[in-house]
């Protein structure tokens, strides 16, 4: 008897991982051409466990690089392996141990969901029983209640998007392929489906989440692969790429526009003002400089502001994104 069990491993305590980290999917020089344009230009990444992000703009080859990897685009050059094993030679291993959910609209609109999960279920090798129980499960987990008797014609672009995450994690797959999971849905559905990410994540899958929407892949994501016309930008844990740069600090302050103003004058003196920039009715500054913290908090003293946050400045993923794309370390 099978048992889908997410939840409850979601809900255990995070055990501490080995601080090696291992490589589930290892691309080597993988060059994909289509005609005149070539869509990855030798290609080369680890994706490690836990939840990756991958990003880039429209058209950065993201959705190609996924489609390589499962084996529906033929590549010109370059490896593959995932766990070890080749997806060209070892397909119906490979398969069995991955899930995809593809950008594009893949359900059959005359099914109902029930009826459409269990064939995949049944395809990935379940029995008609269990592939039947654990449909009914897995719609429970995503949140597809009485609906999932209704023809999938009639469903939501959100409810389509579940019904697209319920076949891909049928089968109980170690690696998840989510191609823009978020497509197309409105601000509650979003969360809901990040939500569900993250839940999946916590119960040891490996999840590569391919997104253009930098806001959801740092909200989920361990890891942040970014591409752009085929080629790897940049790469790595997101808590290292989010450190930002030794001796930078933020602090983000309000008050009287004309104390700001002095305090940001004379703070100017002692620090390097890198940016200042107004975040609803507080002034957020980046400052370069060694000891700032003892120098600022006398200065909003003295001139009377306040002090609504202050710490080694961090930078958002937006950040780490247009710094790649601007050549930056």
């Amino acid at each position: 008897m099978i048992r889908f069990d997410y939840m409850q491993k979601a809900e255990k305590e995070v055990q501490e991982k080995p601080s090696e980290t291992y490589i589930r999917i290892n691309a080597q020089g993988l060059t994909v051409r289509f005609g005149p344009i070539i869509a990855l230009n030798s290609f080369s990444v680890g994706v490690p466990e836990g939840i990756v992000g991958l990003l880039g703009p429209n058209g950065a080859g993201k959705s190609t690089f996924i489609k390589a990897v499962l084996g529906l685009v033929e590549t010109a050059e370059g490896t593959i392996s995932i766990d070890g094993l080749n997806p060209r030679k070892e397909t119906t291993a490979v398969r069995d141990m991955v899930g995809y959910l593809p950008e594009h609209d893949c359900l059959i609109n005359s099914m109902n969901t029930v009826g459409l999960v269990s064939y995949m279920g049944q395809i990935s090798g379940m029995s008609p029983k269990d592939a039947m129980q654990r449909t009914h499960e897995v719609l429970d987990f995503v949140g597809i209640g009485e609906e999932r008797y209704r023809e999938i014609s009639s469903y939501s672009t959100g409810m389509k998007q579940k019904a697209k995450l319920a076949q891909a994690i049928v089968h109980d797959p170690n690696i998840l392929f989510l191609d823009e999971p978020t497509n197309g849905m409105d601000p509650q559905g979003r969360e809901e489906m990040l939500a569900l990410i993250r839940k999946i994540g916590a119960s040891g899958k490996t999840i590569l989440v391919s997104s253009h929407i930098l806001q959801e892949v740092e909200r989920v994501s361990e890891h942040v692969i970014i591409i752009n016309n085929g080629l790897l930008v940049k790469e790595g844990p997101m808590k290292t790429l989010m450190k930002g740069e030794e001796g930078l600090s933020r602090v983000k302050v309000r008050g009287p526009e004309k104390k700001i103003e002095e305090f940001c004058v004379d703070i100017g003196k002692s620090f390097e003002i890198v940016s200042m920039e107004d975040e609803e009715g507080q002034l957020s500054i980046l400052l370069r400089g060694e000891k700032v913290g003892k120098k600022v908090f006398q200065l909003a003293s003295l001139k009377g502001i306040q002090i609504r946050d202050y710490g080694p400045a961090t930078l958002s993923l937006e950040d780490i994104f247009l710094k790649a794309f601007r050549g930056g370390d």
